[in-house]
């Protein structure tokens, strides 16, 4: 470490111990130094080498939506209750900015960890490993590692049957899809493979990947809706995007299901009291953050665990979603 920063032992005793009289440019090259091996700063083994923290980490995408925000609460309930202090950092869905996240929490000298999704910069693993300490991924599920969630491809193909099989050959996708969002990457997949068992095809220009509140869904629903020809049905990636289609194709004079089907994810509280009321698919994601912080809890217990958990999915059909124009 010293050698890497061309700065002796006791310069980086210094910096590691987040001591005072070290020069800036020195301490920088203390870091750098650090980052580039991988080398984390355990908080916790500092003083207490022998015992735990009772703190346990989550890293989110954001906690500016339920998707995300009621989940945490339920995790947090679950991990209090056996002592544990959650500490929460979110990544705006930024692999980077989730791997300097994730590797604070560690030199805080966290006991466990909850990330989201199975798309994460190598270098996150390769740290937590060298910690030694149970990660368990969430929202979705992975064969290799402490996984709980759901098969966002299966979701995706039963939203995309529910409308093929009320005639609609011209369906839309609203979503947002960074390159990190393996769930909504995996649902464009599966709509488009069952489509594509169809004989259809979800069509480029149908499908917008950068709609990430509830004006940037209207204003896609209105590009949509102002397209020859346009779609007869729109997908969208959680219920909050599906409340901006709604707005929009009212604002515009499209029936909503008479003219065009809007369908949405997650079943919010609000889903079924839109005007009409939402079909969407029901995720239990307080049931999933409960387990995941369960199975935490259970690993750090030395207790047995399942490695994957899978938790409920189930589509609701309302009032937002009805046969193809052409149908009628």
């Amino acid at each position: 470490m010293a050698h890497r920063a061309g700065v002796s032992t006791a310069t980086v005793s210094r910096v590691l111990n987040g001591l005072a009289g070290v020069k800036d440019s020195k301490r920088e090259a203390v870091e750098r130094a650090c980052d580039e091996l991988g080398y984390v700063v355990n908080g916790a083994a500092r003083t207490l080498s022998s015992r735990r923290s009772m703190t346990i980490g989550a890293v989110v995408p954001t906690l500016a939506t339920e998707t995300f925000a009621r989940p945490i609460a339920a995790f947090q309930r679950t991990v209090h209750r056996a002592g544990y202090t959650l500490l929460v950092a979110s990544s705006g869905f930024d692999p980077q900015v989730e791997l300097k996240e994730v590797t604070t929490l560690l030199a805080h000298g966290v006991d466990a960890l909850m990330v989201v999704g199975q798309r994460h910069d190598p270098r996150m693993w390769e740290r937590i490993e060298r910690q030694k300490i149970p990660c368990v991924q969430a929202w979705s599920l992975d064969e290799t590692r402490l996984s709980v969630g759901f098969d966002n491809l299966a979701v995706a193909e039963e939203i995309a049957q529910h409308l093929l099989d009320l005639g609609h050959t011209r369906i839309a996708m609203i979503v947002g899809t960074p390159p990190s969002n393996d769930r909504a990457s995996d649902r464009i997949a599966g709509t488009r493979a069952r489509m594509q068992m169809a004989g259809l095809e979800l069509k480029p220009q149908w499908l917008i990947d950068s709609a990430f509140n509830l004006n940037e869904a209207r204003e896609a629903t209105a590009r949509l809706l102002a397209m020859k020809p346009r779609p007869t049905a729109i997908i969208c990636g959680n219920d909050l995007l599906a409340f901006g289609a709604l707005l929009a194709a009212q604002a515009l004079g499209v029936r909503v299901p008479e003219d065009l089907s809007v369908a949405g994810f997650n079943d919010f509280d609000y889903a079924a009291h839109l005007s009409p009321p939402l079909t969407t698919m029901r995720v239990a994601l307080e049931d999933m953050a409960e387990q995941a912080g369960q199975c935490l809890l259970d690993t750090l217990a030395g207790k047995p665990h399942a490695s994957l958990t899978r938790v409920d999915t189930q589509l609701y059909v309302r009032g937002s979603t009805g046969p193809a124009p052409s149908e009628r």
